[in-house]
């Protein structure tokens, strides 16, 4: 994963200023749930500079909550996330749950060392998480954010 500098944004895309009134850096984790956020939450031709470089999980609105729905949107989430080498194959475990019969969650394992975290963070331990629920019956996406295990 490539050490990056980001600003913080909110959960409706607006920049965030810290108390004295600066915009506010993310720290590594930030940056890389703000990443996976993003391209979960875009649709495709909906970021300009990369067309394709979301999952478009708005798609699957109106399709049926099966293990074939669910798999397909896992493999939709996972190349949006590896496609431009952002973060490594090896390294993003993406999987579906159903969790009700119109909603199902999609939780995102980031498995790498992320500069600027403790050292004893490796390469074998699941770094970042994100869980996605997406309602089929209206095309909702909503984020779950967590940390480190």
């Amino acid at each position: 994963m490539q050490d990056r500098i980001d600003l913080v944004i909110d959960s409706d895309g607006d920049l965030v200023v810290d108390e004295d009134g600066d915009l506010k850096l993310a720290t590594a984790m930030e940056t890389v749930q703000q990443d996976i956020k993003f391209r979960a939450m875009t649709g495709h031709h909906d970021y300009k500079p990369d067309p394709f470089i979301g999952a478009n999980l708005v798609s699957f609105q109106g399709k049926p909550n099966t293990r074939r729905t669910g798999d397909y949107m896992k493999a939709a989430l996972y190349e949006s996330l590896v496609r431009d080498g952002r973060f490594d194959r090896a390294a993003v475990f993406v999987d579906a749950v159903p969790v009700s019969r119109t909603q199902i969650a999609l939780p995102v394992f980031i498995r790498e060392w992320i500069p600027g975290l403790e050292p004893e963070i490796y390469n074998n331990e699941f770094a970042a998480v994100v869980t996605f629920t997406v309602a089929l019956d209206t095309g909702q996406i909503t984020a779950i954010t967590g940390g480190l295990r």
